[in-house]
């Protein structure tokens, strides 16, 4: 039994490390791209409205849309239909607030 819970808890802590890094990829990714502070902006374009939003996102969160991998489903906010978005692929840098 003492094996089973020692076991799990490297498992637990492992994938809190994993998590950690891969949230430190997409922060630095961003950053590389010019992108200040931890919320990062992508320019979508809806597959069947084809209009073009602007979708800011935190890496590793979501309260409106399904993460699926490096992309989301979500509702276009112009069509409010349901569609996959790349989010990853399609980062753009934010504007700089004025200093």
């Amino acid at each position: 039994m003492v094996g089973i819970v020692a076991w799990v808890s490297v498992a637990a802590v492992v994938l809190v490390l994993i998590a950690i890094v891969i949230w430190a990829i997409l922060v630095l990714r961003g950053r590389a791209l010019g992108t200040p502070g931890v919320v990062q902006r992508s320019r979508l374009t809806c597959p069947k409205c084809g209009g073009t939003f602007d979708y800011d996102w935190v890496p590793g969160a979501s309260l409106t849309a399904v993460r699926l991998g490096t992309g989301r489903y979500m509702a276009c906010p112009l069509c409010h239909k349901w569609s996959y978005f790349d989010i990853y692929s399609t980062m753009v840098e934010r504007p700089r607030p004025p200093a």
